[in-house]
Protein backbone atom coordinates (compact mmCIF):
# COMPACT_ATOMS: atom_id res chain seq x y z
CA UNK A 1 0.00 0.00 0.00
CA UNK A 2 2.88 2.43 0.76
CA UNK A 3 4.15 2.07 -2.81
CA UNK A 4 0.84 3.14 -4.35
CA UNK A 5 0.93 6.77 -3.04
CA UNK A 6 4.20 7.80 -4.79
CA UNK A 7 3.01 6.18 -8.00
CA UNK A 8 -0.29 8.08 -7.90
CA UNK A 9 1.55 11.35 -7.25
CA UNK A 10 3.77 10.75 -10.30
CA UNK A 11 0.70 10.07 -12.43
CA UNK A 12 -0.96 13.32 -11.32
CA UNK A 13 2.18 15.33 -12.04
CA UNK A 14 2.52 13.65 -15.46
CA UNK A 15 -1.09 14.44 -16.39
CA UNK A 16 -0.72 18.05 -15.31
CA UNK A 17 2.35 18.44 -17.51
CA UNK A 18 0.57 16.92 -20.49
CA UNK A 19 -2.38 19.31 -20.27
CA UNK A 20 -0.26 22.43 -19.75
CA UNK A 21 -1.60 22.99 -16.21
CA UNK A 22 0.32 24.04 -13.11
CA UNK A 23 -0.10 22.32 -9.78
CA UNK A 24 0.16 24.74 -6.83
CA UNK A 25 1.16 22.64 -3.84
CA UNK A 26 0.54 24.40 -0.53
CA UNK A 27 3.60 25.56 1.34
CA UNK A 28 5.93 26.05 -1.67
CA UNK A 29 8.36 28.99 -1.51
CA UNK A 30 7.66 31.80 -4.07
CA UNK A 31 10.28 32.09 -6.81
CA UNK A 32 11.59 35.39 -8.21
CA UNK A 33 12.55 34.20 -11.67
CA UNK A 34 13.90 37.59 -12.78
CA UNK A 35 14.14 41.18 -11.55
CA UNK A 36 16.30 43.65 -13.44
CA UNK A 37 16.64 47.27 -14.60
CA UNK A 38 17.21 48.30 -18.21
CA UNK A 39 19.34 50.30 -18.57
CA UNK A 40 21.12 49.70 -15.29
CA UNK A 41 22.86 53.09 -15.50
CA UNK A 42 21.20 56.39 -16.45
CA UNK A 43 21.98 60.10 -16.32
CA UNK A 44 20.10 62.36 -13.92
CA UNK A 45 16.58 62.98 -15.25
CA UNK A 46 16.51 59.90 -17.52
CA UNK A 47 14.34 56.77 -17.14
CA UNK A 48 15.07 53.09 -16.54
CA UNK A 49 12.56 50.22 -16.79
CA UNK A 50 12.21 47.66 -14.00
CA UNK A 51 11.04 44.23 -15.23
CA UNK A 52 10.17 41.17 -13.15
CA UNK A 53 8.74 37.66 -13.30
CA UNK A 54 7.53 35.84 -10.16
CA UNK A 55 5.84 32.47 -9.66
CA UNK A 56 4.19 30.77 -6.69
CA UNK A 57 3.32 34.05 -4.93
CA UNK A 58 0.04 35.59 -3.78
CA UNK A 59 1.38 39.16 -3.51
CA UNK A 60 4.33 41.03 -5.00
CA UNK A 61 5.55 44.46 -3.86
CA UNK A 62 8.44 46.76 -4.80
CA UNK A 63 9.75 49.44 -2.45
CA UNK A 64 10.79 53.05 -3.20
CA UNK A 65 7.16 54.12 -3.51
CA UNK A 66 6.08 51.62 -6.18
CA UNK A 67 3.93 49.33 -3.98
CA UNK A 68 1.88 46.29 -5.05
CA UNK A 69 2.40 44.94 -8.58
CA UNK A 70 1.38 41.93 -10.69
CA UNK A 71 3.41 38.70 -10.72
CA UNK A 72 4.84 39.71 -14.09
CA UNK A 73 5.26 43.27 -15.31
CA UNK A 74 7.42 46.34 -15.80
CA UNK A 75 7.57 49.88 -14.44
CA UNK A 76 9.44 52.99 -15.62
CA UNK A 77 11.39 54.79 -12.86
CA UNK A 78 13.43 58.01 -12.75
CA UNK A 79 15.33 57.98 -9.44
CA UNK A 80 17.11 61.27 -8.59
CA UNK A 81 20.11 59.33 -7.25
CA UNK A 82 21.55 55.82 -7.39
CA UNK A 83 18.82 53.59 -5.94
CA UNK A 84 18.46 49.94 -4.96
CA UNK A 85 14.97 48.52 -5.55
CA UNK A 86 13.81 45.50 -3.53
CA UNK A 87 11.08 43.15 -4.79
CA UNK A 88 9.28 41.05 -2.16
CA UNK A 89 7.17 38.03 -3.19
CA UNK A 90 4.92 36.47 -0.55
CA UNK A 91 2.96 33.20 -0.63
CA UNK A 92 1.69 30.40 1.56
CA UNK A 93 5.20 28.97 1.80
CA UNK A 94 6.94 32.17 2.89
CA UNK A 95 8.62 35.10 1.13
CA UNK A 96 11.37 35.63 -1.40
CA UNK A 97 13.21 38.86 -2.21
CA UNK A 98 15.39 40.14 -5.01
CA UNK A 99 17.13 43.47 -5.63
CA UNK A 100 18.26 45.46 -8.62
CA UNK A 101 20.13 48.74 -8.78
CA UNK A 102 19.74 51.79 -11.01
CA UNK A 103 22.97 53.81 -11.06
CA UNK A 104 22.38 57.54 -11.63
CA UNK A 105 25.31 59.64 -12.83
CA UNK A 106 25.56 63.41 -12.61
CA UNK A 107 23.49 63.69 -9.44
CA UNK A 108 23.99 66.08 -6.55
CA UNK A 109 23.49 65.33 -2.88
CA UNK A 110 19.84 65.73 -1.92
CA UNK A 111 18.83 68.96 -0.25
CA UNK A 112 18.70 68.24 3.46
CA UNK A 113 16.99 71.48 4.48
CA UNK A 114 14.49 73.82 2.94
CA UNK A 115 11.30 73.27 0.98
CA UNK A 116 10.49 70.00 -0.82
CA UNK A 117 11.55 69.69 -4.47
CA UNK A 118 9.11 68.40 -7.11
CA UNK A 119 11.50 67.11 -9.78
CA UNK A 120 8.67 66.01 -12.07
CA UNK A 121 4.91 65.39 -12.17
CA UNK A 122 3.43 64.40 -15.54
CA UNK A 123 0.39 62.63 -16.98
CA UNK A 124 0.85 60.26 -19.94
CA UNK A 125 -0.90 60.47 -22.32
CA UNK A 126 -2.10 64.02 -21.72
CA UNK A 127 -5.24 63.43 -23.84
CA UNK A 128 -7.44 60.32 -23.53
CA UNK A 129 -10.83 59.26 -24.87
CA UNK A 130 -13.80 59.00 -22.54
CA UNK A 131 -13.39 55.70 -20.68
CA UNK A 132 -9.63 55.54 -21.28
CA UNK A 133 -6.76 55.70 -18.77
CA UNK A 134 -3.63 57.74 -18.21
CA UNK A 135 -0.60 57.28 -15.96
CA UNK A 136 0.46 59.93 -13.47
CA UNK A 137 4.20 59.74 -12.68
CA UNK A 138 6.13 61.81 -10.15
CA UNK A 139 9.54 62.29 -8.56
CA UNK A 140 9.84 64.32 -5.32
CA UNK A 141 12.85 65.06 -3.11
CA UNK A 142 13.17 66.27 0.50
CA UNK A 143 9.49 65.68 1.40
CA UNK A 144 8.05 63.94 4.45
CA UNK A 145 4.57 63.62 2.90
CA UNK A 146 3.37 63.52 -0.71
CA UNK A 147 -0.29 63.43 -1.77
CA UNK A 148 -2.38 63.75 -4.94
CA UNK A 149 -5.97 64.98 -4.97
CA UNK A 150 -9.02 63.45 -6.70
CA UNK A 151 -9.01 60.39 -4.41
CA UNK A 152 -5.44 59.29 -5.19
CA UNK A 153 -4.35 60.17 -1.63
CA UNK A 154 -0.96 59.68 0.04
CA UNK A 155 1.82 58.33 -2.20
CA UNK A 156 5.55 57.71 -2.03
CA UNK A 157 8.19 60.20 -3.15
CA UNK A 158 8.64 58.30 -6.41
CA UNK A 159 6.02 56.36 -8.30
CA UNK A 160 3.10 56.25 -10.72
CA UNK A 161 -0.63 55.54 -10.67
CA UNK A 162 -3.26 54.85 -13.34
CA UNK A 163 -6.26 57.22 -13.43
CA UNK A 164 -9.44 57.23 -15.51
CA UNK A 165 -11.10 60.64 -15.18
CA UNK A 166 -14.58 61.07 -16.66
CA UNK A 167 -13.96 64.70 -17.56
CA UNK A 168 -10.90 66.87 -18.19
CA UNK A 169 -9.19 66.93 -14.80
CA UNK A 170 -6.27 68.77 -13.24
CA UNK A 171 -4.43 66.58 -10.71
CA UNK A 172 -2.49 68.42 -8.02
CA UNK A 173 0.51 66.86 -6.25
CA UNK A 174 1.40 68.40 -2.89
CA UNK A 175 4.79 67.76 -1.24
CA UNK A 176 5.28 68.81 2.39
CA UNK A 177 7.94 68.90 5.08
CA UNK A 178 8.62 70.95 8.21
CA UNK A 179 9.53 74.02 6.12
CA UNK A 180 6.21 74.10 4.24
CA UNK A 181 4.61 72.65 1.12
CA UNK A 182 4.85 72.96 -2.66
CA UNK A 183 2.45 71.77 -5.36
CA UNK A 184 2.50 70.87 -9.05
CA UNK A 185 -0.31 70.03 -11.45
CA UNK A 186 -0.82 67.61 -14.35
CA UNK A 187 -3.77 68.05 -16.74
CA UNK A 188 -5.49 65.01 -18.27
CA UNK A 189 -7.84 66.09 -21.06
CA UNK A 190 -10.78 63.80 -21.84
CA UNK A 191 -12.05 64.01 -25.42
CA UNK A 192 -15.74 63.52 -26.13
CA UNK A 193 -16.75 65.52 -23.06
CA UNK A 194 -17.88 69.14 -23.53
CA UNK A 195 -15.93 71.68 -21.55
CA UNK A 196 -16.30 75.41 -21.07
CA UNK A 197 -13.46 77.76 -20.09
CA UNK A 198 -14.99 79.03 -16.86
CA UNK A 199 -13.55 79.13 -13.37
CA UNK A 200 -9.96 79.51 -12.26
CA UNK A 201 -7.04 79.37 -14.71
CA UNK A 202 -5.51 75.97 -15.46
CA UNK A 203 -1.75 75.39 -15.49
CA UNK A 204 -1.50 72.58 -18.04
CA UNK A 205 2.24 72.20 -17.41
CA UNK A 206 5.19 74.10 -15.96
CA UNK A 207 8.50 72.22 -16.09
CA UNK A 208 12.26 72.65 -16.33
CA UNK A 209 14.72 70.74 -18.50
CA UNK A 210 17.00 69.75 -16.91
CA UNK A 211 15.79 70.24 -13.33
CA UNK A 212 19.41 69.91 -12.07
CA UNK A 213 22.19 72.10 -13.54
CA UNK A 214 25.83 72.82 -12.78
CA UNK A 215 26.90 76.22 -11.47
CA UNK A 216 26.85 78.61 -14.44
CA UNK A 217 24.57 76.35 -16.50
CA UNK A 218 21.03 76.95 -17.78
CA UNK A 219 17.66 75.22 -17.62
CA UNK A 220 14.83 75.63 -20.14
CA UNK A 221 11.42 76.49 -18.67
CA UNK A 222 8.29 75.41 -20.58
CA UNK A 223 4.76 76.35 -19.57
CA UNK A 224 1.21 76.23 -20.89
CA UNK A 225 -1.73 77.95 -19.16
CA UNK A 226 -5.42 77.99 -20.10
CA UNK A 227 -8.19 80.46 -19.22
CA UNK A 228 -5.86 83.14 -17.79
CA UNK A 229 -5.95 86.91 -18.23
CA UNK A 230 -2.33 87.29 -17.14
CA UNK A 231 0.61 85.01 -16.32
CA UNK A 232 3.77 85.93 -14.41
CA UNK A 233 6.85 84.05 -13.18
CA UNK A 234 8.84 85.49 -10.27
CA UNK A 235 12.59 85.73 -9.61
CA UNK A 236 13.17 88.31 -12.35
CA UNK A 237 11.21 86.72 -15.22
CA UNK A 238 8.02 88.82 -14.89
CA UNK A 239 4.93 88.83 -17.18
CA UNK A 240 4.89 86.07 -19.82
CA UNK A 241 2.40 84.82 -22.47
CA UNK A 242 0.05 81.96 -21.61
CA UNK A 243 2.47 79.51 -23.24
CA UNK A 244 6.14 79.68 -24.08
CA UNK A 245 9.73 78.93 -23.06
CA UNK A 246 12.60 80.81 -21.43
CA UNK A 247 16.12 80.03 -20.25
CA UNK A 248 17.06 80.54 -16.59
CA UNK A 249 20.52 80.47 -15.01
CA UNK A 250 20.07 80.79 -11.25
CA UNK A 251 23.31 81.17 -9.25
CA UNK A 252 22.01 78.72 -6.64
CA UNK A 253 19.08 76.35 -6.12
CA UNK A 254 15.92 78.41 -6.63
CA UNK A 255 12.15 77.92 -6.38
CA UNK A 256 10.22 79.71 -9.15
CA UNK A 257 6.50 80.51 -8.84
CA UNK A 258 4.15 80.86 -11.82
CA UNK A 259 0.96 82.85 -11.08
CA UNK A 260 -2.04 82.78 -13.45
CA UNK A 261 -4.89 85.26 -12.88
CA UNK A 262 -8.39 85.80 -14.29
CA UNK A 263 -11.65 87.33 -13.07
CA UNK A 264 -12.40 84.22 -10.96
CA UNK A 265 -9.16 84.46 -8.99
CA UNK A 266 -5.65 83.09 -9.30
CA UNK A 267 -3.67 79.84 -9.17
CA UNK A 268 0.04 79.29 -8.56
CA UNK A 269 2.49 76.52 -9.33
CA UNK A 270 6.09 76.23 -8.17
CA UNK A 271 9.12 74.75 -9.90
CA UNK A 272 12.58 74.09 -8.44
CA UNK A 273 15.92 74.26 -10.23
CA UNK A 274 18.77 72.63 -8.28
CA UNK A 275 22.28 74.02 -8.85
CA UNK A 276 25.22 71.73 -8.10
CA UNK A 277 28.72 73.00 -7.36
CA UNK A 278 27.59 76.26 -5.77
CA UNK A 279 27.56 77.12 -2.08
CA UNK A 280 24.07 77.19 -0.61
CA UNK A 281 22.79 80.73 -0.07
CA UNK A 282 22.00 82.10 3.33
CA UNK A 283 18.39 81.12 3.89
CA UNK A 284 16.28 84.20 3.17
CA UNK A 285 13.21 84.47 5.39
CA UNK A 286 10.66 86.86 6.80
CA UNK A 287 11.27 87.17 10.53
CA UNK A 288 8.22 89.23 11.52
CA UNK A 289 5.12 90.94 10.10
CA UNK A 290 2.84 93.37 11.98
CA UNK A 291 -0.39 94.94 10.66
CA UNK A 292 -2.31 98.03 11.82
CA UNK A 293 -5.53 99.87 10.85
CA UNK A 294 -5.87 103.64 10.40
CA UNK A 295 -8.08 104.76 12.02
CA UNK A 296 -8.96 101.80 14.27
CA UNK A 297 -12.54 103.12 14.53
CA UNK A 298 -14.81 105.65 12.82
CA UNK A 299 -18.32 106.99 13.39
CA UNK A 300 -19.90 109.24 10.75
CA UNK A 301 -21.10 109.38 7.16
CA UNK A 302 -20.57 106.40 4.85
CA UNK A 303 -19.12 105.04 2.65
CA UNK A 304 -15.77 105.26 4.43
CA UNK A 305 -12.25 104.08 3.57
CA UNK A 306 -10.04 102.39 6.16
CA UNK A 307 -6.30 102.29 5.43
CA UNK A 308 -4.09 99.41 6.55
CA UNK A 309 -0.32 99.07 6.72
CA UNK A 310 2.00 96.21 7.61
CA UNK A 311 5.68 96.16 8.52
CA UNK A 312 7.47 93.16 6.97
CA UNK A 313 10.94 92.41 8.34
CA UNK A 314 13.38 90.05 6.55
CA UNK A 315 16.87 88.80 7.37
CA UNK A 316 18.53 89.54 4.02
CA UNK A 317 18.05 90.32 0.33
CA UNK A 318 15.33 88.65 -1.71
CA UNK A 319 11.70 88.78 -2.79
CA UNK A 320 8.76 88.32 -0.42
CA UNK A 321 5.38 87.24 -1.77
CA UNK A 322 2.38 88.17 0.37
CA UNK A 323 -1.35 88.91 0.26
CA UNK A 324 -3.88 90.81 2.37
CA UNK A 325 -6.77 88.83 3.90
CA UNK A 326 -10.03 90.21 5.27
CA UNK A 327 -12.43 89.12 7.99
CA UNK A 328 -15.23 88.65 5.41
CA UNK A 329 -13.29 85.79 3.80
CA UNK A 330 -12.00 87.72 0.78
CA UNK A 331 -8.37 88.43 -0.06
CA UNK A 332 -6.30 90.56 -2.43
CA UNK A 333 -4.23 89.11 -5.25
CA UNK A 334 -0.70 88.00 -4.26
CA UNK A 335 1.84 90.83 -4.32
CA UNK A 336 5.62 90.95 -3.95
CA UNK A 337 8.15 93.27 -2.35
CA UNK A 338 11.93 93.18 -2.79
CA UNK A 339 14.57 93.53 -0.08
CA UNK A 340 18.05 94.72 -1.07
CA UNK A 341 19.34 93.86 2.40
CA UNK A 342 18.12 92.86 5.84
CA UNK A 343 15.55 95.29 7.21
CA UNK A 344 11.87 96.27 7.12
CA UNK A 345 9.45 97.35 4.40
CA UNK A 346 5.98 98.88 4.81
CA UNK A 347 3.15 97.61 2.57
CA UNK A 348 -0.35 99.11 2.44
CA UNK A 349 -3.92 98.44 1.33
CA UNK A 350 -7.41 99.89 1.95
CA UNK A 351 -11.01 98.77 2.40
CA UNK A 352 -14.05 100.90 1.48
CA UNK A 353 -17.22 100.05 3.40
CA UNK A 354 -20.74 101.38 2.89
CA UNK A 355 -22.36 100.21 6.13
CA UNK A 356 -21.62 99.66 9.79
CA UNK A 357 -19.15 96.83 10.25
CA UNK A 358 -16.46 95.56 12.61
CA UNK A 359 -13.69 93.39 11.26
CA UNK A 360 -9.98 93.07 10.52
CA UNK A 361 -7.31 92.77 7.86
CA UNK A 362 -4.08 90.81 8.11
CA UNK A 363 -1.10 89.87 5.94
CA UNK A 364 -0.21 86.32 4.96
CA UNK A 365 3.42 85.75 3.92
CA UNK A 366 3.40 83.20 1.06
CA UNK A 367 7.16 82.88 0.47
CA UNK A 368 10.05 82.48 1.16
CA UNK A 369 8.40 81.11 4.32
CA UNK A 370 4.88 80.99 5.68
CA UNK A 371 3.80 83.51 8.32
CA UNK A 372 0.65 85.36 9.43
CA UNK A 373 0.50 88.85 10.89
CA UNK A 374 -1.77 89.91 13.71
CA UNK A 375 -5.36 90.84 12.85
CA UNK A 376 -5.62 94.65 12.53
CA UNK A 377 -9.10 95.26 13.95
CA UNK A 378 -11.32 98.23 13.05
CA UNK A 379 -14.89 99.35 13.71
CA UNK A 380 -17.24 101.42 11.50
CA UNK A 381 -20.49 103.02 12.67
CA UNK A 382 -22.42 104.74 9.88
CA UNK A 383 -24.62 107.67 10.94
Amino acid sequence: MKKIVPVLLLVVLFLAGCTGGTIMLPGLQPIVESFNANPASISAGQTSTLSWTVSGATTVTIDQGIGSVALTGSRAVSPPATTVYTLTASGTGGTATATTQVVVTGTVPPVSTGFPVINSFVGTPAIISLGGSATLSWNVSNATEVSINHDVGLVGSLGSVIVSPLTTTTYTLTASNSYGSLSATALIQVSGVPSTPVGLPVVNYFNASPPIISSGGSSLFRWNVSNAASVTIDNGIGPVPDHGTTLVSPPYSTVYTLTAVNSYGYITQTLSVLVSGSPPPVTFAVTSVTASASPPSYSGSCPYQFNFSAIITANGSGTVNYQWERSDGTSDLPQSVSFSSAGSVVVTTYWVLGGSYSGWERVRILSPNSMLSNQAYFSLSCM
